[in-house]
């Protein structure tokens, strides 16, 4: 129960926690203390329910077409090989850290800062493709999916909570593109060990 947990927490956090203009926009917000919990709550809510998403429905798919579970899992370990090659990728190419991003004015009320995150969000075709496709996927070939969901969405919440919470140290710590560096190529060797798993579960 606990490796599922692992998995489907070192899994997002590898897909979140990435240079972007979510996190440029979070931790801008964040040093300026305009709504950072808000924002954080709702960052992590629509990762959480998009995960549930993606469960239920490659789930039900599972369950409909059960011998279709190889090519679930053939697909998983593509994606998540493609994805620690690209976090390789970055490591010999990325010479810049983490900008924060510096809103033109402060925004004017909670309900404001809530439709600009939830724009931000859900307006980012990789979150889509991060959540429902590749998290919902892994799941569904799990023996507790929801635990592994679980995981997931607890890196979510983790993330965004310490960026509301650290915006200021943060920022001097993320800017550095040799810690990126040495980051990409943890998240590297995460994605590529827990693709290996999973094909090793199919044998």
């Amino acid at each position: 129960m606990f490796a599922q947990y692992l998995s489907g927490f070192v899994v997002a956090i590898g897909l979140i926690v990435a240079i972007g203009a979510q996190n440029a926009w979070v931790l801008g917000m964040s040093i300026r203390r305009q709504y950072p919990y808000t924002i954080a709550t709702v960052c992590f809510t629509i990762d959480a329910l998009l995960m549930a998403v993606g469960v239920v429905a490659l789930g039900h798919i599972q369950r409909l077409l059960p011998s279709i579970i190889p090519y679930l899992t053939y697909i998983g370990v593509a994606m998540l090989i493609g994805l620690g090659i690209q976090a390789f990728y970055r490591v010999f190419t990325t010479h810049q850290g983490l900008e924060v991003s510096r809103p033109e004015a402060a925004v004017k009320s909670r309900s404001h800062v809530i439709v600009l995150a939830m724009t931000l969000s859900l307006l980012n075709p990789h979150v889509y493709l991060d959540t429902v496709v590749l998290i919902g996927n892994i799941a569904a070939i799990q023996e507790q999916p929801w635990i592994f969901w679980l995981g997931s969405a607890s890196a979510s919440v983790a993330w965004f909570l310490m960026l509301a919470a650290l915006g200021k140290p943060l920022s001097v710590w993320l800017i550095s593109p040799l810690r990126w560096q040495i980051f990409d190529a943890i998240i590297g060797v995460i994605m590529f060990w827990v693709a290996w798993s999973l094909l090793k579960s199919t044998h």
